[in-house]
């Protein structure tokens, strides 16, 4: 009698835990954090065009925006400059919350050196199956938009620093952060946060050919799966990191070796 009353206690306390926002609430902040980021980078990218033009008025401005879509300046420009919008934004729509901490709401819980180090392990063994089989089937390990972002990046350590690390730390921290926090606690349980997120970070690379998004997919359902396992967003961070590093040197290395990168 004593371990059922000691279990329906146990459930009592977890059923008074602080609740996120609903999975509606969750949707309509995400669009409105979603709409933010990309005004951002549309400004970014008008403002580009505006020099442009500045420079030679003959140019055909639809030609200078589709070039800007994997130019590495300014890509590297509007991810910068968009992130402390998105961030900014998701911390306020979780401390309007008030009944949950932001540590709460975002896992920011520490793990232990060999816990991180299994699912930095997976990472790693992920992108090397992922070569493997692109290279079995004959289609380029590099997508065509990476390439031409570093070849057109005008200073390296920006686009270095947009792409491994600030382009990481904003789409984890929304999505396995704020969006996965609240479908996780709605209807949609684990399962269906860990697909719902990975699905929308996937394709949210619009950039990139079907081939590249699905794998996007499954590389974010094992970040998914390490922020469900571990309670805590810090592995998915550093494994999207190590993800963006490796991606980093293999276009590094092939601009070496192919001639003219071409």
């Amino acid at each position: 009698m004593a371990l059922q009353e000691i279990q329906q206690e146990g459930r009592r306390i977890e059923n008074q835990k602080p609740a996120p926002w609903g999975f509606w609430a969750t949707i309509g902040f995400s669009c409105i954090i979603g709409v933010v980021y990309v005004l951002v980078q549309t400004i970014v990218v008008l403002l580009f065009i505006f020099v442009a033009r500045l420079q030679d008025e003959h140019l055909d401005i639809f030609k200078v925006a589709d070039s800007l879509k994997s130019n590495g300046f300014c890509l590297a420009i509007a991810t910068s400059l968009s992130a402390p919008f998105s961030i900014g934004l998701t911390v306020l729509f979780v401390k309007i919350h008030k009944q949950i901490t932001i540590k709460e709401y975002f896992c920011l819980h520490t793990v232990g050196w060999k816990e991180l180090g299994k699912w930095v392990f997976a990472v790693v063994l992920f992108v090397a199956c992922h070569d493997i089989l692109t290279f079995l089937l004959g289609r380029p390990i590099l997508p065509e938009f990476m390439i031409s972002a570093y070849k057109t990046a005008y200073f390296m350590p920006l686009l270095w620093l947009a792409l491994v690390i600030v382009a990481p730390l904003v789409e984890e921290i929304f999505f396995r952060g704020f969006l996965f926090k609240g479908i996780e606690s709605s209807r949609m349980g684990p399962a269906g946060a860990v697909i719902i997120t990975s699905l929308a970070w996937s394709v949210m690379h619009v950039q990139y050919d079907i081939y590249s998004i699905a794998s996007l997919f499954l590389g974010g359902l094992l970040l998914g799966l390490a922020r469900l396992k571990t309670h805590s967003i810090f592995p998915p961070i550093a494994m999207h990191i190590l993800q963006n590093i490796i991606a980093t040197i293999e276009v590094v290395i092939y601009l070496r070796i192919v001639p003219n990168g071409v």
